[in-house]
């Protein structure tokens, strides 16, 4: 079959796997076979006491936000072919009159002026290339390597991190006080005083988190086509990037009838700066959702289906990925487009901040902050459940939500240790990286102190961004192992028994009220 969702029909129906049952009827507590429950080291999982609808046949789900980006694209790209030529055409005449005004010579004389040392700053090109291209490699090695390096030393790596936050917030602190700035150094003591408050809460919790990373690196090591998918995603944004600069640019240059010197005989249009922020946000957020609803996809065919999501380039990264690009590709712009609407609004506000500084726009971006973050919070979670069962965006939400709180688990979720984890060791492979980028080009022989600063600073960029992407899997991994956890604990338990008894050994250690499989 070509797409595989996975859904409970009802309440004491069969869990329904690519359109047919995978077991007998009455719930989880009856989903293995006498011989696997005699199998197992503890009691029987109870039914599910929950109940999910089941989503509307195989159709596109929320059709009308696909054809609508879709049109916005079209648009975009529309402005950028036709404005561009003609500010392209205006600004290369204005540099063509410039020239024939001062004279080539003029321009000979100014350029022999700047080679005067104190301006020069000699860059070795050709070593600067290479290094940057073995710095590539290096990033995405390392962070493979991060990957087994999680599953062996999850818990130290999670105490490391919480340590991390309370060092990090502390140097802040003592930084803003040295340079005299009182009132940040203050806030970073609070959030200090913080950050350790929440290490003393959560060190007891450290075998849940680390269980449900190990679990969720598991998977994404088993699938690694979907980073194939992540970093794909990059390249399109860059390009995006690329084209939405040049139509924004150029739009604004022929509606407000600017010059090549910047000058601009009308205003720029506050809706025209707001629709073209929105088209950035949407698309940006589109992309990474994609990925996100690709990764909850696969994990969830791993979790049912093992044979089909064991390799690189498996049935269950490619079919997720076709599902995102279609059948759920309306759900995942209609929650990009609720959260781009509010980075939108935040990107006016700060703007008219900085021009006005303005009490009531700064509390009004701390509310969109807010807002933002919730609904953020809330797309985490219903993209899981699109990926998995291919709901409607907002039917996604609501099912999650009431499974999590049939179960008992609002506070479960609210536990975010795992991204401490993943931030601190991408800043730790992008340190790596940067190193080796400068040993390198020590052992080549490099000896001018810009091309080794160069290749620091643009080795250390290349390292985050590659393991940042990396781990962008791992942590929608985390979100979809808890979902499918909470939904189908059995099959996991069939399928990876070594796993299932850490994750649910560690899940009552720390949460004892609120977990009683």
């Amino acid at each position: 079959m070509s797409s595989i969702y996975y859904y409970k029909a009802e309440e004491n129906g069969p869990i329904v796997v690519e359109g047919h049952d995978v077991h007998n009827h009455g719930g989880f507590s009856q989903a293995l076979s006498p011989a696997q429950t005699h199998n197992m080291s503890s009691p029987i999982i109870p039914a599910a006491q929950y109940q999910a609808a089941e989503p509307p046949g195989r159709g596109c789900r929320d059709p009308i936000f696909a054809i609508l980006f879709y049109a916005h694209l079209a648009v975009v790209g529309w402005t950028a072919a036709t404005y561009t030529p003609i500010m392209v055409e205006e600004v290369g005449e204005a540099v063509i009159n410039v020239n024939n005004m001062n004279g080539w010579g003029d321009r000979r004389r100014l350029n022999e002026d700047y080679n005067d040392d104190v301006f020069a700053i000699n860059f070795d090109a050709t070593h600067l290339t290479m290094i940057i291209m073995i710095s590539c490699s290096m990033a995405f090695v390392v962070s493979s390597l991060a990957l087994v390096f999680m599953i062996s030393c999850a818990q130290p790596l999670i105490k490391m991190a919480l340590i991390f936050n309370i060092m990090l917030t502390g140097a802040l602190m003592a930084f803003s006080f040295a340079s005299g700035v009182m009132p940040l150094g203050v806030v970073f003591l609070i959030l200090g005083l913080m950050a350790a408050y929440y290490a003393f809460r959560v060190w007891g919790r450290i075998p849940f988190a680390a269980s449900n990373l190990v679990t969720a690196v598991t998977a994404v090591r088993a699938n690694m086509g979907i980073a194939v998918y992540a970093y794909w995603s990059v390249i399109v944004l860059f390009f995006w990037s690329i084209v939405w600069a040049l139509s924004c640019s150029s739009t604004i240059f022929v509606a407000a009838e600017c010059n090549a010197q910047g000058e601009c005989e009308e205003s720029v249009s506050l809706v025209l700066l707001f629709l073209f922020f929105l088209s950035y946000y949407w698309t940006s957020q589109v992309i990474a959702n994609v990925v996100h609803v690709t990764t909850a996809g696969t994990v969830g065919t791993w979790w049912f289906h093992p044979e089909e999501a064991m390799n690189c380039c498996s049935r269950a990264v490619r079919d997720s990925y076709g599902r995102s690009l279609t059948t759920s590709f309306g759900s995942i712009c209609f929650g990009s487009l609720l959260v781009a609407i509010i980075q939108t609004l935040n990107e006016m506000i700060y703007r008219i901040r900085d021009g006005e500084d303005s009490v009531l726009a700064c509390v009004a971006g701390c509310i969109l902050g807010c807002i933002e973050r919730l609904v953020e919070y809330f797309n985490k979670w219903a993209f899981v459940y699109v990926g998995l069962y291919g709901f409607s965006f907002m039917d996604a939400g609501s099912n999650v939500m009431n499974l999590f709180r049939t179960r008992g688990w609002t506070s479960i979720i609210t536990d975010v240790m795992v991204d401490t984890v993943l931030f601190m060791l991408s800043l730790g492979v992008a340190l790596l990286v940067a190193i080796l980028a400068v040993i390198i080009g020590a052992s080549m022989q490099v000896d001018d102190e810009a091309t080794l600063i160069s290749s620091f600073l643009i080795s250390l960029l290349i390292g985050y961004g590659v393991c940042a992407t990396l781990f962008a899997l791992v942590s929608s991994a985390v979100n979809t192992v808890i979902v499918c956890f909470a939904e189908a604990p059995n099959e996991f338990h069939t399928n990876y028994p070594q796993l299932s008894e850490r994750m649910r050994d560690s899940w009552r250690q720390a949460w004892p009220s609120d977990f009683n499989y």
